[in-house]
């Protein structure tokens, strides 16, 4: 099937799962899973301004409710456009790089990294206000100079109420039960809660308590999620950090974490995508989602910079205490890991994933990031059932209510999988390919098309480095990858034949690229003297 994304009114069933990106040059696209089309929304676009934040801003509580979008820029822009033909309804400035963009009953609220925030009037009405326009409501963010904490601005004639929150703003998120409270905070600035109504810091976390050696535990903030859907007798917060740690606050109880997890300690531990090798090195959490699951039961999905993302469950939150033991034990963590147990893993993703959204079903996640992939995953099985090749830097995912139809997708077939972490990009080669590209990029047979794909286009080879190759370029660009599906056959190596003047030999050793699969795997390399690559002496880079 062809299709192009050339902009023009999105059209679909309304039985049909869809969701919406926005990537690093400021165009934003909607992809139809089902139909395995991407289309471009139309209406103006921001050139080479990253669409950071977006979300629904039609009224609440009915079908209207996703005829509207609300868009973020890194440049401190906030548009609000129609779902269908992406026309600009209204525009404002904030400050650079938003933080949150949220509707709070028939208003709109938005947060900046520099701490500005707004809350625009009437932007998630019914009747979107006739007087916003570009520049309506434009005045720059909050005065330069206002004192640390939050500073109440007053409402304009724009019908814009400003804030200034205490810098760095890197993650805030608003209670989704409907209190009107914010939370926030970034890097050393610790959580802390804002209410909207009253315009005041409610609540300051304290930080993590000296470890057992008597030092600081570093803040590190990164993002934050609240929990209070999963229990409303609680006030939980889940803050990730940059350092790889997840902690639990409830705020109704007391200021400080009640413990604090490292990812990836005795279960969940990542791999290196090419060497297969541990990965023990703390990554930063670069997002994370909060919840309910196909079961109805509650998780958090987590996920990095080196595209390994999880699931843990909640289920034993409701009832959770502070942890006894001082941070810094391995008893800590053994505790902690108890309390937030890892559920699964979601592996394929390649690039660091910024942004994840669940849907309402919670059945399907859309996951995002710098791999220039959008991935869909069943929740159920942690299948992949779409991957979907978006050629821009994608930013933000946001995904629609449709119900999704459990149509054959593109992801392992591997049901039965015990969920844990590889972080490998191992993929089924035996599924089979979609055959849709983008024919509005020109004619060229060797360029990349967007689109939905499968593995056997996309250059060979994908995951093959990580089982038996250290170098990774010889062995995947020579698309080796067929050899697994010839048993246990064994060819010649270096260790047991020794040098080779391969075809690839020609330069050797500064203008030539070694053979994987001779020189280093135990398999070896099935092609003998005609493969492309050098089969002399290279010592491997990991030795």
């Amino acid at each position: 099937r062809v299709f192009s994304d050339r902009a023009r009114p999105l059209i679909c069933a309304s039985s049909e799962m869809r969701f919406l990106t926005g990537d690093d040059t400021g165009i934003l696209k909607w992809v139809r899973v089902e139909a395995q089309k991407v289309e471009r929304l139309g209406g103006p676009r921001r050139r080479g301004d990253a669409a950071e934040r977006l979300c629904w801003a039609g009224p609440a509580g009915g079908d209207l409710r996703e005829s509207r979008i609300a868009v973020g820029y890194a440049s401190g822009a906030v548009e609000a456009r129609e779902a269908a033909s992406g026309a600009v309804l209204g525009s404002f400035n904030l400050g650079a790089n938003i933080r949150c963009l949220s509707p709070i009953d028939r208003d709109l609220l938005a947060v900046s990294k520099d701490g500005a925030g707004s809350v625009v009037a009437n932007w998630c009405a019914e009747d979107f206000p006739s007087a916003a326009s570009e520049g309506a409501a434009a005045g720059g963010a909050a005065e330069e100079g206002a004192e640390a904490g939050a500073e109440e601005e007053g409402e304009g004639d724009s019908g814009m109420r400003r804030f200034k929150l205490p810098a760095p703003v890197t993650a805030a998120c608003l209670d989704p039960t409907g209190s009107k409270r914010l939370a926030f905070g970034g890097g050393e600035n610790d959580v802390k809660i804002f209410d909207v109504a009253r315009g005041e810091v409610s609540w300051k976390a304290k930080n993590m308590p000296e470890n057992y050696l008597c030092l600081r535990i570093p803040v590190k903030l990164s993002s934050l999620q609240w929990a209070t859907e999963m229990a409303p007798s609680k006030s939980l917060l889940i803050a990730g950090t940059t350092d790889g740690k997840v902690r639990l606050y409830d705020t109704s109880a007391q200021r400080r974490p009640l413990f604090e997890l490292q990812i990836g300690h005795k279960s969940g531990q990542g791999t290196g995508g090419y060497t297969g090798t541990g990965d023990d090195m703390a990554r930063p959490v670069n997002c994370s989602a909060v919840a309910k699951t196909h079961d109805g039961s509650w998780s958090i999905f987590l996920g990095n910079t080196m595209g390994v993302l999880r699931e843990y469950d909640l289920r034993n939150l409701s009832s959770c205490k502070a942890c006894p033991i001082k941070p810094g034990r391995k008893s800590h963590l053994d505790w902690a890991a108890k309390q937030l147990p890892l559920r699964r893993g979601y592996r394929g993703i390649m690039g660091a994933v910024r942004d994840i959204d669940v849907h309402s079903s919670g059945s399907v996640l859309a996951a995002v990031g710098l791999g220039r992939f959008a991935f869909v995953f069943e929740t159920k099985r942690k299948k992949m059932i779409s991957k979907v090749y978006m050629k821009q830097k994608l930013c933000s995912v946001l995904l629609s209510d449709e119900s999704y139809s459990n149509a054959k997708g593109a992801g392992s077939d591997d049901e039965d999988d015990d969920g844990d972490i590889t972080g490998e990009e191992r993929e089924d080669r035996k599924r089979a390919s979609s055959g849709c590209v983008d024919e509005g990029e020109g004619p060229g047979d060797d360029e990349v098309q967007e689109g939905f794909s499968s593995d056997e286009g996309e250059g060979g080879g994908e995951g093959e480095g990580g089982d038996e190759g250290e170098e990774g370029g010889g062995g995947a660009e020579e698309g080796e990858g067929e050899d697994e599906e010839e048993g246990d056959a064994v060819y010649s190596t270096l260790r047991q034949d020794g040098p080779q003047n391969s075809h690839g030999a020609i330069g050797h050793p500064e203008e030539c690229t070694p053979c994987t699969f001779y020189c280093f795997a135990k398999r070896g390399c099935k092609r003998g003297l005609e493969c492309k690559f050098c089969h002399l002496w290279h010592q491997s880079k990991l030795q």
